[in-house]
């Protein structure tokens, strides 16, 4: 059973260095990603899933399951991308209710880039922080509180 009682003082210091440094490190990330590499860090998070996907490209709402966006959010941020050329919507043969978004040629060579750029940004600011003797530990923490928090667990 969970404790209902407020935080204690070690406990907000655990939340407050864990918000502060998730907010931190994300924010370095969309700096590097939109300074050395011209892209957002929406681009990049879309641009990423569908260079990992099958045949580099999903369904609109397994796209936002992916990334944990809404719908909304999802359809303007390829909209834009679309517009640029990084991404193209095809409708579903199988289903013409459904659209599959893409990766372009172009879209994948935005992509290269910007991944050693965040890879880059990744290890200098948060990798290399953390010990080989404390990452699985650490690794494992978190997946504890991924499958707590998981809406779908």
């Amino acid at each position: 059973m969970i404790d209902e009682t407020p935080l204690d003082e070690r406990e907000w210091a655990l939340w407050r260095s864990f918000a502060l440094m998730s907010r931190q490190l994300w924010n370095r990330v969309e700096q590097r990603l939109a300074a050395d590499a011209g892209v957002s860090a929406a681009d990049f998070e879309i641009l990423h899933a569908l260079s990992t996907a099958e045949d580099h490209r999903v369904r609109v709402g397994e796209l936002g399951e992916m990334l944990m966006w809404e719908k909304s959010r999802i359809s303007h941020q390829v909209s834009r991308m679309e517009r640029r050329g990084l991404v193209a919507r095809v409708v579903c043969e199988e289903d013409l209710r459904g659209t599959w978004v893409g990766l372009t040629e172009e879209g994948q060579q935005v992509l290269e880039p910007a991944l050693q750029v965040f890879a880059t940004a990744i290890r200098e600011a948060y990798i290399s922080r953390i010990t080989p003797e404390t990452s699985q530990q650490f690794t494992a923490t978190m997946m504890r509180v991924v499958m707590a928090t998981d809406p779908t667990a």
